[in-house]
């Protein structure tokens, strides 16, 4: 019996030896195929030369997206400085709105039609106390949901309802 135990134990250590030379194996493999690829946003080389130069995020140009617009008015009152400019921002790449109401970070999506200039927003804001600011952050509120359109002014954007009454006035910065 003794030797039945040796041989038992003999096998487990063969068996456990191979399970070790496949598993560092294994995670060699593993580590080369991880470094023969790119990080995201880093750089890549050429196929024609060994020159590394760097990835191009695709932005639009349309002066509308990917600007930051400083909210001047909110239904025809002075946007007030809390903490922050209140602030909108358009992201393309993501389709999302990014900004600030004063004291609260606002985010959300947005789908827009730069040709049309129709706009649907659906954004809210944080939920921080500050004095005097819940009045300004509720009808910010409000007026992101009831935004339909807008229109170009030079360094200016206005935003309408559906009846075109304009609900804010933003500048780019």
């Amino acid at each position: 019996m003794h030797k039945y135990q040796q041989n038992k134990h003999k096998k487990l250590l063969k068996i456990l030896k191979n399970h070790m030379v496949y598993g560092v194996l294994s995670s060699l493999f593993g580590l080369a195929a991880c470094q023969s690829s790119t990080p995201s946003g880093m750089t890549t080389k050429s196929s024609s030369s060994s020159v590394e130069r760097p990835l191009k995020v695709t932005r639009l140009s349309d002066g509308i997206q990917d600007v930051k617009w400083d909210i001047v008015q909110i239904s025809g009152n002075k946007a007030k400085f809390f903490h922050s400019i209140p602030y909108l921002l358009f992201n393309s790449q993501f389709k999302q709105i990014q900004g600030n109401t004063g004291c609260n970070r606002i985010d959300g999506n947005y789908v827009m039609d730069t040709v049309k200039g129709s706009i649907d927003l659906n954004a809210r804001a944080g939920y921080l106390s500050c004095d005097s600011a819940l009045a300004q952050e509720a009808e910010l509120s409000d007026v992101l949901q009831a935004v339909t359109q807008f229109q170009i002014h030079g360094k200016r954007m206005t935003m309408q309802n559906s009846r075109g009454q304009t609900l804010l006035v933003l500048e780019r910065k």
